[in-house]
């Protein structure tokens, strides 16, 4: 009697009679990391919160959340900001993460109102006013849901190519919009300033731009998510993004991107923080 190995997805399949087949389940698995630096600030306002990795498992429903958020509004402000959208956001997501069925969407667009009603509503020690930025991710077994506001940034690679799924919510997206319905011409546009001015944040009152994604993204194997603060982005260009997140490990993604950011610009770096996402499958013996 001879022995043929099988790479298979399934238990079910049936043996031959003159053989005996060793299967090969394959496990779908996440891998989570993060990291965080304060750059050359003498303050960190960024927060970073990503739920421990670990393996699907059959007829039971895993959620996993990651979330981002920048703080602004001075010293003191812009930590408390970020701290209370990403402690809200942690609680409103165990109070979901288990239950059976969740309408992921509105559950952001319901945290999301309550967070900038709760920033909005803390006195502010400068005076000015403070808020924070936000991106998020629920993934719910191998598909994923996202939410944004501000311009912190989601990146999203696939088969090797990278794509941002977010929009940067400043005065420079509402300038190209104008130019699109033809109320600014490109000469009008390229004399405008403060176009990194943000237009949307948890914290602004009244929350009116947010974008919060309608459909699941479903992940196939090797596929990673990343959540950063414009510390990573204005820092590395997204080709020096991708190549770090195709060549290191998933414990090291985070650690690198950040570290990489912080040594490129020694002078004004802002900051940074780093929260990784990635779907493989493991492979066991059946």
């Amino acid at each position: 009697m001879r022995k043929k190995k099988e790479i298979i997805k399934i238990t079910d399949a049936p043996a031959l009679e003159e053989e005996v087949t060793e299967q090969i389940i394959y496990i779908p698995e996440i891998e989570t990391s993060s990291a965080i630096h304060v750059g050359n600030r003498s303050y960190q306002q960024d927060r970073v919160y990503v739920s421990k990795g670990a393996k699907l498992r059959a007829n039971e429903t895993l959620r996993f959340f990651a979330t981002v958020c920048d703080g602004m509004g001075g010293m003191t402000d812009g930590g408390k900001a970020s701290e209370i959208a990403v402690s809200l956001l942690k609680k409103r997501f165990e109070e979901i993460k288990t239950l059976r069925s969740v309408d992921i969407p509105a559950f952001f667009d319901s945290v999301m109102k309550e967070a900038d009603e709760a920033i909005s509503q803390v006195p502010k020690e400068n005076g000015r006013g403070s808020g924070t930025t936000m991106v998020s991710v629920i993934v719910e077994d191998n598909r994923f849901w996202w939410a944004s506001a501000g311009d912190s940034r989601i990146y999203y690679l696939h088969s090797g190519q990278m794509k941002q799924l977010t929009r940067d919510h400043n005065y420079d997206m509402v300038l190209k919009q104008r130019i699109e319905t033809g109320e600014m011409s490109h000469d009008e546009y390229e004399m405008q300033k403060q176009k990194e001015a943000l237009v949307s944040f948890l914290g602004i009152g009244n929350l009116r731009i947010k974008d919060i994604s309608d459909m699941p993204v479903l992940l196939q194997e090797g596929d990673i998510i990343m959540l950063c603060s414009d510390g990573i982005c204005k820092t590395l260009d997204d080709d020096e993004i991708a190549r770090t997140l195709l060549d290191q490990s998933v414990k090291d993604k985070a650690k690198t991107l950040v570290e990489k950011a912080v040594t490129k610009n020694t002078s004004t770096q802002d900051n940074t923080s780093v929260a990784i996402i990635n779907y493989k499958s493991t492979p066991i013996a059946g």
